[in-house]
């Protein structure tokens, strides 16, 4: 998208690059040729006078400007920390090309604009508020009076809750979920062969993975515990450890979205698309 209009110039040294300080520097030498070929007397930029500069030192000056003015879209993302997603920011990029041509060819007196180019971001929040379309789905339950077990379920699950994956993003169970420590609240539960910090994780990790099969979605890297679990049928379970993971992929064309509840004693997670 094509703009033109006025922008307040960044800085007063930018400004100060101006046809009389070029002239100055040359020592008044080939003063003849700038009146042929330079920029039209009265000419000027943004309010910068560039009279009799030279078509290389009207680049120049344009670069220059365009440094300090161009800018990289940025897209919409949630916020881990706040649990709120930021709007996305447009970038802005000065057409240097154009910009250029329009004040060479500026008749006498003529004030000149940038020639600025919108740059839009990939990914808007309108984009996530249509992430609404449940694909799959799953519920496991956690039982009372699990103690440590019960805590470590309830983080594990808040950690992947409105977790956002873009088109062929490879999700890790590991990774989404951080490392499992005293640190981070973790304690000390049941695990197969006895007892290990973070023990009970397993349960949300195999809840996703049953929301992810519901899903259509592809999975890549899957692991089963060495003994049966009570919460999920026979062959069901996806264990985790610090060298297992649950790995899938989103192979949608659509952005993808867990979310994840430990409200009323159950695992509940699911997974929406736009």
């Amino acid at each position: 998208m094509r703009l033109s209009g006025r922008i307040k110039l960044l800085s007063a040294g930018l400004i100060g690059l101006s046809a009389a300080a070029i002239f100055l520097a040359a020592g008044g030498n080939g003063i003849l040729r700038r009146w042929q070929k330079g920029v039209n007397h009265g000419v000027t930029l943004e309010g910068a006078p560039l009279e009799g500069m030279l078509h290389g030192e009207v680049s120049a000056y344009v670069e220059k400007l365009a440094q300090e003015i161009n800018r990289l879209p940025r897209n919409a993302y949630l916020d881990t920390k706040t649990g709120e997603f930021a709007a996305e920011v447009l970038g802005l990029q000065v057409d240097v090309a154009t910009t250029v041509q329009k004040i060479m060819n500026a008749p006498a007196h003529s004030y000149v604009l940038l020639e600025l180019i919108q740059l839009d971001p990939k990914i808007t929040m309108h984009h996530y508020q249509r992430i609404k379309k449940e694909i799959g789905a799953y519920r496991t339950w956690i039982g009372a009076g699990n103690g440590g077990r019960a805590t470590n379920i309830i983080l594990a699950t808040a950690s992947l809750n409105n977790y956002i994956m873009m088109p062929g993003d490879l999700f890790s169970f590991n990774q989404a979920n951080g490392p499992r420590t005293v640190e981070r609240g973790y304690r000390l539960a049941p695990v197969v062969g006895g007892m290990g910090i973070g023990g009970g994780v397993c349960q949300v990790s195999t809840t996703l993975y049953n929301a992810v099969l519901r899903s259509g979605l592809e999975v890549v890297e899957r692991y089963p515990h060495s003994v049966p679990v009570y919460y999920v049928p026979p062959g069901m379970d996806a264990t985790v450890s610090d060298w297992l993971d649950f790995k899938f992929r989103n192979n949608t064309d659509h952005i993808i979205m867990i979310k994840t509840s430990t409200l009323g004693g159950s695992i509940d997670i699911c997974i929406l698309q736009d």
